[in-house]
């Protein structure tokens, strides 16, 4: 190495190797200005960096047989001016991992201060490389967690590689938990696979201790490489096995940081997702009103033209379009959590193999759609339509990730056992259980998502395609935590993204609930008060319970409803009765209702969904109940229903 500022004198410090190489003395560097020395193709981006006082360049020193040598430049800027550092240049080195540019102190993640760490190890055994290889969550594979000063290509691939028995001597160590000490690469069989990737790199040694946690955890390898084939001393073996320990605290300590950040992330998306939940439950409930005046009032004008009416496939269309909003309303409140329920068993094998047929006629022709089932059957409790809206979701994102190209997608199936730390990195509604868990995935060979694309991914109406289509992921996390399970993302560009959801594993006696149908009874002329603070909804209701042949009296809110109870002396047949007004609310009038009336007949209706009006009212005895937009054959079959 060398160090010095860019005048001539200006040599602070020269090894003894660096000078060797070179064949100049210390005085003869310090007599020539620094880019004297340097090629002249090389010396503008040299005095550039000079210029800005950082930087880090490769340049060419001119040595005393008059070749030129690369070196590796590094620029720092002090108050008497620019000093630089150079080193014998290593092709693939990437001078970011020098410590002079990563401290310790100001790194941002594992990785660097990995790195830091097996520079600081290098530069107390000058001419030995150190490298960090993780074991993966799986313990079947390494990733690099440092590597400095190895060849990028080296790295490369190294990364992903499984480990074994007799894979490498960081593979093998981590395989057996025990010292491997290879002293010739290209002899030795453990390196077999690897040896030109090891003389390419320039290691004939490897030295390699595993990585333990307190626990006695397996996390991974340390390795310290030599250029030449040699035994290591007992002295480098000790200080191999302190650094491992060392590595170890690190990656315990980098980890418990991450799994902390983790939660942080989880109690903020959570918080945002109550904050939009709300939001989506109330506009849900508002545009359901609005729907409920636009459905009835066509309806009703399709009944009275006729089919003949040069109106009615036009009236047709009003009332297809309003459903399809109530649709959209449906999804916004399964993001919010409050959409309902029609709980069955559900096999999974069956119900993804059934939803995923029908999108096989949407996918690109270049795409596959293939099955990595789980042998036997896999039950959950759920809303078996949600579930499938929510398979359909995904495999539609995945195809639309594939595009017009080659690619393939793939849902697999099968049973997981969880334990509270790994349920702790999927979005959830709350802290799951430990348990077993139904896991499907569903995967595309896409070009993935980068790391501020994830953190979007679940925001309602965000898309990265040109135009957006609703809800999407949204309401997809909202169905998921509705089902008390959990939603994973793992995606980098370049490869590809998978989604993984858990639900509780059920048995596969539970019945399906079994729904009655509604019945077909005439009204004749009873009497129904209509109560609903909307008067489009009020009126229109009131129209179509005419037109089924009852009589109908109508009040604006609740407190005006009982007293028109009231005066009536109790003969009313039925109340339809909405659940969000001012003053008194349905609830409140339901039972001042039951105060003058004990057996007063009531259906309840809402913007919100059926499940959620019964929490509320639990107890105050509702005969039945609606989300609005209803359309006009329910909502007769309900009333009739209710006055049985």
């Amino acid at each position: 190495m060398l160090v010095r500022d860019a005048a001539a004198g200006g040599l602070i410090r020269v090894n003894r190797t660096f000078a060797e190489h070179l064949r100049y003395s210390a005085d003869e560097l310090s007599a020539k200005p620094l880019l004297d020395w340097i090629e002249p193709g090389d010396r503008a981006a040299l005095e550039q960096a000079l210029e800005r006082g950082e930087g880090t360049v490769v340049a060419r020193h001119r040595s005393e047989s008059g070749d030129w040598v690369e070196f590796d430049w590094r620029v720092k800027s002090l108050p008497t001016g620019a000093v630089v550092f150079g080193t014998l240049h290593q092709p693939g080195h990437d001078l970011s991992w020098h410590p002079r540019r990563r401290s310790l102190a100001g790194t941002g993640t594992m990785g660097d201060i990995l790195a830091s760490m097996a520079l600081i190890i290098e530069s107390e055994r000058p001419g030995m490389k150190c490298s960090v290889l993780l074991v993966d969550d799986d313990g079947l594979r390494v990733s690099v967690g440092a590597g400095p000063s190895l060849p990028d290509r080296y790295n490369a691939k190294v990364q992903g590689l499984a480990i074994g028995p007799g894979v490498g001597s960081c593979g093998t160590a981590a395989f057996w938990n025990e010292r491997v000490v290879v002293e010739d690469i290209q002899k030795d069989p453990l390196w077999a696979d690897l040896k030109e990737l090891a003389a390419d790199a320039g290691v004939a040694a490897c030295w390699s201790h595993p990585i333990t946690s307190k626990d006695g955890e397996v996390l991974g390898a340390a390795a310290l490489y030599d250029p030449s084939p040699r035994a290591p001393t007992q002295q480098e073996l000790d200080g191999l096995q302190t650094a491992a320990r060392m590595f170890g605290l690190a990656i315990e300590r980098g980890r418990a940081e991450e799994r902390e950040s983790a939660m942080e992330q989880k109690l903020s998306q959570a918080a945002k997702l109550e904050a939009l939940g709300v939001l989506a439950g109330g506009l849900a409930h508002d545009f359901n009103n609005v729907l409920a005046a636009i459905m009835g009032n066509a309806e009703l004008a399709m009944k009275r033209s006729g089919e003949d009416s040069v109106a009615y496939p036009m009236l047709r269309e009003i009332t297809k379009a309003t459903r399809s909003a109530a649709d959209l309303c449906k999804q916004m409140l399964a993001f919010a959590g409050r959409a309902e329920l029609s709980m069955e068993t559900v096999e999974c094998n069956a119900l993804i193999e059934e939803f995923g047929s029908l999108l096989r006629v949407a996918l690109s022709k270049k795409a596959t759609l293939e099955y990595v089932l789980s042998d036997g059957p896999l039950f959950v409790e759920g809303d078996r339509t949600q579930l499938g809206q929510v398979m359909m979701n995904l495999i539609t994102n995945a195809a639309e990730a594939i595009g017009d190209g080659a690619g393939a997608i793939t849902a697999t199936t099968d049973v997981k056992h969880y334990d509270a730390e790994e349920l702790l990195w999927l979005q959830s509604g709350e802290q799951l259980p430990e348990g077993d868990y139904v896991r499907i995935r569903v995967s595309d060979s896409g070009e993935g998502m980068d790391a501020e694309t994830q953190t979007k991914i679940f925001d309602p109406f965000f898309t990265t395609k040109f135009t957006g289509r609703g809800l999407g992921l949204a309401a997809v996390q909202g169905v998921v935590n509705r089902h008390r399970g959990g939603l994973g993302l793992q995606s980098a560009p370049g490869e590809g993204t998978t989604f993984t959801i858990v639900l509780p594993r059920a048995e596969a006696s539970k019945p399906s609930k079994q729904e009655s149908g509604p019945s077909s009874q005439e009204g004749g002329r009873r009497r129904v008060m209509v109560v609903d603070d909307e008067e489009q909804v009020r009126t229109v209701a009131g129209w179509i319970l005419e037109d089924a042949g009852f009589e109908v009296v109508m009040a604006s809110d609740g407190r005006e409803a009982v007293q028109l109870f009231e005066r009536l002396g109790g003969a009313v047949d039925c109340v339809l009765l909405d659940l969000c007004m001012p003053e008194l609310d349905g609830e409140e009038t339901l039972r001042a209702l039951r105060e003058i009336e004990s057996d007063v007949r009531v259906v309840l209706t809402s913007g919100f969904t059926e499940d959620e009006m019964l929490r509320r009212i639990e107890g105050a005895g509702a005969n039945a109940v609606l989300q609005k937009p209803t359309p006009m054959a329910l909502l007769v079959d309900k009333i009739n229903e209710a006055m049985r």
